[in-house]
């Protein structure tokens, strides 16, 4: 009978070291998450001087030859620029008026479209040159006032690899409904 209770003591011990180990791993929650920081939705954008932009790069070829549109958002304007050149000449630029109600609308249906939906995969930031030579290359921005990147992925004609997990098609007519007469204004260049 001794034997028994020196025997239950271990299994008793036992697992009572197994709930103390839980206990320090889970932090006597029961469980591992963590709170989720704050995650500022597309649209709370809109009142600020963050601005959203395509950039539409045209298939590597001769420099004289070489054309990419970038079409820029925000709360107070659109800029459409056509770039000519590697070496990023502006040979056109408009500026049209925009307002904060506009822009809110136009942050929500880009959040719908899956905008901020991307890859952040450190081998595929940035790896978009030189990808889908013969086609058009898409980087989408989400950018700061000091210019700096808050958000940028990037897709192709080509389909993978890419960084852009959003609805391709619908986002680039979403930034090209922004500018007026877009088809008339990009009407002769040749991607």
């Amino acid at each position: 009978m001794p034997d028994m209770r020196y025997f239950i003591g271990f299994l008793v011990t036992v697992g009572l070291l197994i709930v103390l180990i839980l206990l320090l791993f889970t932090g006597g929650h029961g469980n591992n998450k963590k709170p989720r920081p704050h995650v500022k939705l597309l649209p709370d954008y809109s009142s600020t001087d963050v601005t959203v932009r395509l950039s539409i790069d045209g298939k590597i070829n001769a420099d004289q030859n070489h054309n990419a549109v970038r079409i820029t958002v925000g709360q107070s304007n659109v800029t459409y620029e056509h770039i000519q050149g590697y070496e990023g000449t502006v040979v056109d630029e408009q500026t049209f008026a925009n307002n904060q109600n506009a822009y809110n609308n136009f942050l929500f249906a880009l959040m719908r479209a899956g905008y901020t939906n991307g890859n952040n995969d450190s081998n595929l930031v940035g790896a978009e040159k030189g990808r889908c030579a013969l086609y058009r290359r898409y980087v989408f921005e989400t950018i700061d006032g000091n210019g700096q990147d808050i958000t940028r992925y990037w897709a192709t004609d080509c389909g993978k690899p890419r960084t852009y997990n959003g609805n391709l098609y619908q986002t680039i007519q979403l930034f090209q409904l922004q500018v007026p007469n877009y088809p008339n204004i990009t009407q002769g260049i040749q991607f």
